[in-house]
């Protein structure tokens, strides 16, 4: 009671609690200071774990971190943050190109300067446009590109060959400034562009 009524009286306002009084008078008799202990912070990761994640991912750089958990028993938050902060690894995104050749150049350039004459001869000639976009769906198991995730410290430049005519089933749909068409759906064939054209003049 002396110490609160002292502290009340020195800062005029209400003192600490008792406890938190008797727990400092024990600390400062203990180790003759008052100053906050460093926190012992988070667990550091062993270099053997660490040796363990760099091993397992250089062996399937496709491998997903909560397959890696599983496999290496451990978190698999600290998996992805040991293969950002420490091993300094990236999961790359497979990236679908088309291969262009040297005339490929050449014809889109003459088919913007045919749609722009298009577009100035006939004033009605944007409202009969019809904007379509088509999803192939293999059934062979080939592997979508947006779940593909490649680990490593470089960004790989490889090429993946892919079958064409795999067995797949097409999703194909178009809009138009008074109505949508489809969707439709084109099973274990591609639908070329005849059969496009005959839809939607339908």
């Amino acid at each position: 009671m002396t110490v609160k009524r002292e502290f009340r009286t020195r800062f005029k306002k209400e003192p600490p609690a008792k406890n938190s009084i008797r727990s400092w008078y024990d600390k400062f008799q203990r180790t003759g200071c008052l100053c906050k202990g460093k926190s012992p912070g988070r667990p550091s990761t062993s270099e053997a774990t660490l040796e363990r994640i760099r091993e397992s991912f250089q062996r399937s750089p496709q491998k997903s971190t909560a397959r890696a958990s599983r496999e290496l028993g451990i978190h698999q938050t600290t998996a992805w943050r040991l293969l950002r902060k420490r091993l300094k690894m990236y999961p790359y995104r497979l990236m679908m190109l088309q291969h262009l050749r040297r005339e490929d150049h050449t014809k889109r350039l003459h088919f913007c300067v045919s749609f722009q004459d298009l577009c100035g001869d006939d004033d009605n000639f944007l409202k009969r446009l019809r904007f379509s976009d088509e999803a192939t769906f293999h059934v062979s198991g080939q592997v979508n590109k947006q779940n593909v995730r490649i680990w490593g410290t470089e960004k790989p430049h490889g090429i993946v060959e892919n079958e064409r005519d795999s067995p797949k089933t097409n999703v194909f749909c178009a809009v138009s400034t008074s109505k949508v068409y489809g969707p439709y759906f084109f099973p274990n064939r591609t639908v070329n562009g005849e059969t496009f054209r005959n839809m939607l003049t339908a």
